[in-house]
């Protein structure tokens, strides 16, 4: 039986933003019962998947999120919102290491140029997840999420020049053009840079990186964003919904 909801103190300020924490109870309850049942089962997100096993893992606060739990959540908002689009887990590494002809075909089926907000999740010496996220309209710009505030400013700028000759290259190749090149300057904004991060444990980065995400898709303001994620039990209640939204939409596709 599923405990009583925990209520995030402060949260009831941003009503847009509480609605997201707001999970129906009923599929909590469901979804409860159907881990007990199906330990081996395999839920299926487009073309990701989940086994019950990294399902349930979502409802431990202490639980690592691995690239199977990232990688399914960013498809799922990928779904609900049409104005982002986010990459798997294993593209910047791919990127980096192998460079653009690695990755060439990973936007085939996506007019990048149509998209508000482009999601790269980084995983930073298969250590600590962090998010980038593209924002593809004038003023272009990246911003950097980083939970522990433990990236280097370098190092993010790094991360900024690595997506940025990645774009130039989507144009040139899809669009024949130079979109994103020089005549434009991309601003970087590296998120907790030099003041208190969010997380206070070494388990949660993952989680932080899927909130990122959603509020952002939900077009959810810089500074609230900021606010938001250092709300006390905000990442703990974010874990359930991830897990019930990803069983939902399974069961109705």
């Amino acid at each position: 039986m599923p405990k009583c909801r925990k209520r995030i103190i402060g949260l009831d300020k941003y009503p847009e933003v509480s609605k997201i924490f707001d999970h129906n109870e009923n599929s909590q309850m469901e979804l409860s019962k159907w881990l007990c049942r199906n330990s081996k089962d395999v839920i299926y997100i487009n073309s990701e998947s989940l086994t019950a096993e990294k399902l349930y893992e979502l409802w431990n606060k202490n639980t690592w999120l691995s690239s199977d739990h990232i990688n399914a959540y960013l498809s799922y908002l990928n779904t609900k919102f049409h104005h982002i689009f986010s990459l798997s887990s294993f593209f910047y590494t791919k990127l980096t290491m192998t460079g653009y002809s690695s990755v060439v075909r990973w936007t085939k089926r996506t007019q990048i140029s149509q998209k508000k907000i482009i999601f790269v999740p980084i995983n930073l010496h298969q250590s600590h997840w962090i998010l980038a996220a593209i924002f593809m309209k004038d003023p272009y710009r990246i911003v950097v999420f980083d939970s522990l505030g433990s990236i280097t400013n370098d190092y993010a700028i790094a991360i900024g020049k690595n997506l940025v000759k990645w774009l130039n290259e989507e144009y040139r190749k899809n669009y024949n053009s130079n979109e994103i090149g020089d005549q434009i300057k991309v601003f970087l904004d590296i998120m907790f840079l030099n003041e208190k991060p969010p997380q206070v444990d070494g388990h949660s980065c993952g989680v932080f990186v899927c909130l990122f995400a959603r509020l952002m898709a939900e077009n959810i303001e810089r500074d609230k964003i900021k606010c938001i994620a250092k709300f006390e039990g905000a990442i703990e209640k974010f874990r359930k919904v991830i897990s019930i939204e990803l069983w939902e939409y399974a069961n109705e596709k």
